[in-house]
Order: C-alpha cells, then sequence, then structure tokens
C-alpha cells in the first residue's frame, strides 16, 4: 500500500477523532451504532504469543526486584503466564470500549504513526494504551499499555512495553500506605536481534 493510499484510508479515522468532542461517552453509549475500530491489540498479542510457542526460540527472563536480579530462561508453559498481562482486559469489549477515546498522530521525527487509546474513567484498569506504527501505517513498532491497580491498603501501576517479535518488558510500581514503595522490572526475550 502506498502512502497516498494509506493517507486516503487513514483520513476518515483523523476526521473522526479530530470531530469527536465532550460527548465521547454519549457516542459510544449506543453500542449498537459504534462505528469506530480500534487496533486490535488483544489479537496482536495473541498471535506473537502463538508464534513464539510453535517456534524454538531460547526464551530468557530478567527478574529484578528489592535491588535483586534474578535471570533464568524459561519454556512456553512461563512466558505464556507472564505475556497473558498484555492480554486482559481487552479494550475492544463491548462493555469497555466506550470508556476509551483514540487519537491518531503522526510523528515526522520518528517518521512513526501512533494510536492513543486513552480512558476516561480513572478506575479502570487499562489507562493508556499507545500502538507506534511503521511509516507504512500496519507495522507494529512497539506498544505500550498503562494499568492502574487500587487495592485496599496500596495502589500499583504496571508500565507493559511490547518489541514485536522480540522481547517484551513489564515494571511495576506499588505504593503502600506509608508512602513505601515497591517497584519490580520483568524482561522476557526471544528471537534477540543484535
Amino acid at each position: 500500500m502506498n502512502k497516498a493510499t494509506f493517507l486516503f484510508l487513514l483520513y476518515p479515522l483523523l476526521y473522526c477523532a479530530c470531530k469527536q468532542n465532550g460527548s465521547n461517552t454519549k457516542t459510544n453509549d449506543a453500542g449498537k451504532n459504534d462505528t469506530t475500530h480500534f487496533f486490535q491489540v488483544n489479537q496482536y498479542i495473541r498471535s506473537q504469543i502463538a508464534e513464539v510457542n510453535k517456534t524454538p526460540y531460547f526464551i530468557y527472563k530478567i527478574h529484578v526486584s528489592g535491588g535483586k536480579k534474578d535471570s533464568t530462561a524459561i519454556n512456553t508453559t512461563v512466558f505464556n503466564q507472564i505475556s497473558a498481562q498484555f492480554l486482559q482486559p481487552d479494550i475492544n469489549d463491548k462493555g469497555l470500549k466506550k470508556h476509551y477515546t483514540e487519537n491518531i498522530f503522526y510523528d515526522q521525527t520518528t517518521k512513526s504513526y501512533t494510536l492513543s487509546y486513552t480512558a476516561d474513567d480513572k478506575q479502570l484498569e487499562i489507562q493508556n494504551i499507545d500502538v507506534l506504527l511503521q511509516e507504512d501505517g500496519q507495522t507494529v513498532k512497539r506498544i505500550f499499555i498503562r494499568k492502574f491497580f487500587n487495592y485496599a491498603d496500596s495502589s500499583a501501576i504496571e508500565q507493559l512495553s511490547w518489541k514485536p517479535s522480540q522481547s517484551f518488558q513489564i515494571n511495576r510500581l506499588v505504593q503502600k500506605s506509608g508512602n513505601k514503595e515497591n517497584t519490580s522490572e520483568t524482561n522476557v526475550t526471544w528471537n534477540e536481534k543484535s
């Protein structure tokens, strides 16, 4: 697909995104009339996981917590357990989609498109998703997901990053009562490119 064709197809999305006003929830509440197509993050990550499961990659995990670093090779079962954090919740689900606003912009510096999905409710688990696409508008460069968890005695923020066909990272910050913070970082790599 050449750039002119892509821009022609992208224009209606940009027009709709720019035309939206403060009544996003009202527009999306109709549900039946919602024709907005969000990027299928869940489907994309599932295809990446399936690729790792069918290819004999050497999968490596590095976990850092409390100043201690643990490095180990892992199998696909462990890989699937950890990567499942990228799958739920799915903002394309009918009950959730109405709470997210999509914005699309092109960055001339990086020559990439960013599809950004932002929650209108600060209590939702997924607060933001950014999908970075190559200039062709189809090839995924990176996916970033920001999650928020509110517990009885603490809250947590997770920053998840997926680098296609190569690696993912999960950073977690837990804020406990009394201002005590705990941080952890998990990096999982397969098919590493030098």
